[in-house]
């Protein structure tokens, strides 16, 4: 067995697949984890008898069940397939709609409420077919092959009108092609402005195909079976650690030192810290940090949230378990007014809360800088904010105030003490403008041995980029360094 040394900065999705990948190709492997446990921002945690789900409102297969089934993931988890993505009710007008699995119905649906837009609407549900046809890869884009490439283009030509068509922001695709004022309000609020208009053609042709999910026991489940695969395939870890530089000799990483001083040794280095905690503060700047702070001048972050979760007793059976509430009464959340919220209704799955009772969250964004100056009185803005919730849920979920049984809020700097999440932003990049076309490469320039992985070089984000950077890492790794990369099984060559 080799004894060539990787030590992977950060235990969530990205830095667990990336573990797993490398023990396969032969790696030795430690993980350095700031936190008291593996899993980054896919976290979930129980409150009394409520489990509180933080991270998985729905899941990615397609393309992505593949590592899904590399990792071990599957089949130890069961996947409930989703009839339903999202309802979008407009709380002034009492408009609502079900983005359903059935695309013919779903573009009926919106035809009946703006025949105006007859043509968009058939024209989107076409899209979100068309596009199905094309099969990206699950292979690292940076060893793609001019065949490899040419093969793509010729698979994507059936896609073309609406790749050009829907390549446009959201909102200006919408201004210009919506011309009912609620459905341009509705699309709004389902995607960012600024992401392209091919991601929500993406999501519901997904959902038209049977894939999207929910993993059966949540978060925790999801977690927890990828955890145990690496741990099962002999990788190491260090939790509550935490990496304050990676240690450079020759232009090559060398290993890590920690906040207490440790030196520890590797033969590569891979991180899956957010790109300027990584470029900036680990590595000092010296290797690609101009273009990271570039990047960060002109490129969006996604807004840090609060995650506020409700224990309530009553299931609430009959209600959407992802909702979009717009229009609701404007409220305040930490500096930032809103008028607008996701909500989680964990109706679907007897783990979350006792029988009869059920777990909602409300999520919504925020401002890091109000948050993280509030000194003394933290704790007590939570509890004024989840008041403040509650009183903008209760119209939408009858005698809410005198159900509650426990309260949960996670602020911003939740995500950055536990998770170390750049100013509180749970994902990286916004897919919108350069970002979502550029290439950010997994190496960095004039330095060797060193790899990226996870949100920040995946624009867009979620749980299923996360699994697949770390792949597409491991498999640079293995071309470096003269190894077989090993999706399944061992190698030990």
């Amino acid at each position: 067995m080799s004894d060539r040394h990787l030590i992977i900065i950060g235990g969530g999705l990205a830095g667990l697949s990336a573990g797993c990948y490398a023990r396969r190709a032969g790696f030795r492997t430690t993980i350095v984890e700031h936190n008291l446990a593996l899993g980054g921002v896919c976290a979930a945690w129980h409150r009394g008898p409520y489990l509180v789900d933080g991270c998985i409102h729905w899941l990615t297969g397609g393309a992505f069940q593949q590592v899904y089934e590399e990792l071990d993931i599957l089949p130890a988890v069961k996947l409930n397939v989703l009839d339903t993505w999202v309802t979008y009710r407009d709380a002034s007008t009492g408009f609502e709609v079900a983005l359903t699995r059935d695309l013919d119905a779903l573009a009926r649906r919106l035809t009946d409420a703006a025949p105006e837009d007859a043509a968009e609407i058939a024209r989107m549900r076409d899209g979100a077919r068309a596009l199905l046809a094309m099969h990206p890869s699950i292979d690292s884009p940076e060893l793609a092959t001019v065949g490899d490439t040419m093969s793509q283009l010729w698979e994507m030509r059936g896609a073309l009108g609406s790749l050009v068509h829907f390549r446009k922001p959201m909102g200006r695709w919408a201004a210009e092609h919506v011309r009912s004022a609620q459905l341009r309000r509705m699309f709004a609020q389902l995607m960012p402005e600024s992401t392209p208009a091919l991601f929500l053609l993406l999501v519901l042709g997904y959902l038209g195909e049977g894939y999207l999910s929910r993993p059966v026991g949540g978060t925790e489940a999801f977690r927890d079976a990828l955890v145990h695969a690496y741990r099962s395939l002999g990788g190491e870890s260090m939790v509550h650690s935490t990496v304050d530089e990676v240690v450079v000799r020759g232009d090559r990483a060398r290993g890590v030192r920690l906040a207490d001083g440790t030196i520890m040794d590797a033969d590569l280095v891979l991180s899956t810290s957010s790109g300027p905690e990584t470029v900036l503060r680990l590595l000092g700047g010296r290797y690609e940090g101009d273009a990271m702070r570039k990047r960060m001048a002109a490129w969006t972050t996604f807004d840090p949230i609060v995650l506020a979760s409700f224990g309530v007793a009553a299931p609430f059976a009959e209600t959407p378990s992802l909702l979009e509430l717009d229009r609701v009464p404007p409220f305040e959340v930490g500096g930032r007014r809103n008028d607008s919220l996701m909500v989680r209704v964990c109706n679907d799955d007897p783990c979350f809360a006792p029988v009869g009772h059920t777990v909602i969250q409300a999520l919504v964004p925020t401002d890091y800088e109000w948050w993280a100056t509030r000194g003394a009185r933290y704790n007590d803005e939570k509890d004024v904010l989840a008041e403040r919730l509650v009183g903008v849920l209760a119209p939408h979920f009858p005698g809410l105030a005198d159900l509650v049984r426990l309260t949960d809020v996670a602020t911003p700097l939740t995500y950055w003490h536990t998770a170390r999440s750049w100013r509180g932003a749970f994902e990286g990049w916004q897919p919108s403008g350069e970002a979502i076309f550029a290439r950010l490469h997994k190496r960095l320039s004039g330095l060797d041995g060193f790899y990226m992985a996870g949100q920040w070089v995946e624009p867009g984000g979620g749980v299923p980029t996360a699994v697949m950077s770390g792949r597409h890492a491991v498999q640079l790794m293995c071309r470096d360094e003269g190894r077989v990369f090993t999706p399944t099984g061992m190698n030990w060559n």
